[in-house]
């Protein structure tokens, strides 16, 4: 059975069978976007990101990451890019369709 949060051997064994070098990560759908209380999902998102950094920081050669933002509030959604792609590394953020 797969295991999506198995990063480092079902993910990668199956990116090494298929010849997928590099792969970016991101929140599953809603994600953030689902969660209606603003304090509630720029604090989530903030642990999500660090998360995700941390599950990824041994094997950056072949996994990157898309941070996950609240929406509720356009600078805080700003800052919290800036410190996913600046502090973490990510390459941007992946929003989904609501929020």
């Amino acid at each position: 059975e797969t295991n999506l949060l198995d990063i480092h051997n079902q993910r990668l064994a199956q990116m090494d069978e298929t010849g997928v070098d590099f792969m970016v990560l991101s929140c599953a759908s809603p994600c953030i976007q689902g969660i209606s209380d603003p304090v509630v999902a720029a604090s989530m998102a903030v642990k999500v990101n660090n998360d995700l950094a941390a599950a990824i920081a041994n094997n950056t050669m072949r996994f990157g990451g898309f941070a996950a933002l609240s929406m509720h509030n356009a600078s805080t959604a700003a800052q919290e890019l800036k410190r996913a792609v600046q502090e973490l590394g990510f390459f941007g953020a992946l929003l989904n369709d609501y929020q």
